[in-house]
């Protein structure tokens, strides 16, 4: 064959090779949001890796400082997946437009009660006797005085601890403070005890304060949520079902590297996202505490054990009796929240074990 028959044949082969495969479309951009902590690392992790584009998805995280700020956006359809603590979920949920398609962690061994050594709260342990690790009773914590953050995982956790020890709210002093001032606060002795969420509880460990009980000792569980904008999940149930198993697969990778590896990968995560020097020693306290679930552990949590409740509901219908209680949601919108319609486990259910391979 002569070299110009034999390169008309060759580009002939090539258009046709050309026209049997399909043009390789732009990735779809996937608007998320997320606050300071570690249940974004396996977004940026699975982005680090390129494992978004290899699904058709450029993931985009945006930051933010608080759940409130991302609210005021998520209200505004500037994203559409992200995560979000247990408390700021019902917030978004009320009003019809997000639901709970995943969990990002469980932080409630982060969450604590702390007082200064000495303290009569630490004089008795396991008085009810279904928590034996909870430090107090009900004649030691009467008329005490406790800092927390208004309505938020802190509030919920001093709420079920009085709970627990048979007090009300109106038995103590409740002080509304941030977590920043609060630490201070506390330091200079303005209350008795306080209630910090992580980092605050390995700050307030390393000056000495002592940890009368955790949230999870209290049995007040406290999950950071994966949620979405429900019209876009319903819209686009691939997308949705895709990202999950983006973020399982980050999930399984933190879940069995070795543990320096994981603290280094989360430096660099802290570091890159949201301008944070964490040392190694404060990020191996964040592993010993954090919870985070595998698909498997996912799927059983969503799943119904108890008159068809799932534990993530049930987990749920704790926290909406305490924003009941203290009015944070008005009645117009109950029906939203009640029964924890907005726990959708249709997307998790879409994801199988192949498809974080």
């Amino acid at each position: 064959m002569k070299i110009k028959s034999w390169l008309k044949a060759l580009a002939a082969a090539v258009l046709l090779a050309g026209l049997a495969s399909p043009v390789m479309a732009k990735p779809v951009d996937v608007k998320t949001a997320w606050i300071p902590g570690q249940e974004g690392f396996p977004v940026w992790f699975a982005k680090k890796q390129g494992w978004d584009k290899e699904k058709g998805i450029n993931l985009v995280m945006t930051t933010y400082g608080s759940g409130h700020e991302a609210l005021q956006d998520f209200a505004v359809n500037n994203w559409v997946l992200g995560g979000l603590g247990a408390i700021p979920t019902v917030t978004g949920a009320k009003d019809g437009n997000m639901i709970v398609v995943g969990i990002g962690n469980d932080e409630s061994k982060a969450n604590a009660v702390m007082v200064r050594p000495g303290s009569p709260i630490l004089a008795k342990k396991g008085v009810a006797s279904s928590y034996p690790e909870v430090y107090g009773s009900a004649v030691d914590i009467r008329k005490k005085s406790f800092i927390v953050t208004a309505l938020s995982s802190s509030h919920y956790t001093l709420y079920k601890y009085l709970e627990v020890l048979g007090v009300s709210e109106k038995e103590v002093s409740v002080k509304n403070l941030d977590q920043a001032l609060g630490l201070l606060s506390f330091e200079h002795a303005k209350a008795d005890a306080a209630v910090f969420w992580a980092p605050f509880t390995f700050m307030a460990s390393g000056k000495g304060f002592v940890t009368a009980a955790t949230a999870y000792d209290i049995d007040a569980r406290l999950p950071i949520y994966i949620v979405a904008n429900k019209a876009f999940a319903q819209q686009y149930p691939e997308i949705t079902k895709d990202f999950l198993a983006l973020y399982l697969k980050g999930v399984n990778w933190l879940l069995n590297a070795p543990r320096a590896e994981a603290v280094n990968a989360m430096q660099e995560y802290y570091k890159d996202v949201f301008g944070l020097d964490y040392s190694e020693t404060m990020l191996d306290l964040h592993f010993n505490v954090f919870q985070i679930f595998d698909l498997a552990a996912q799927k059983e949590l969503f799943a119904p054990v108890n008159n068809g409740e799932s534990k993530v509901q049930m987990w749920q219908d704790n926290i909406i009796k305490f924003m009941l209680d203290h009015k944070a949601i008005h009645k117009s919108l109950e029906k939203n929240v009640l029964g924890s319609k907005y726990i959708v486990p249709t997307y998790l259910n879409m994801v199988e074990e192949k498809d974080l391979k």
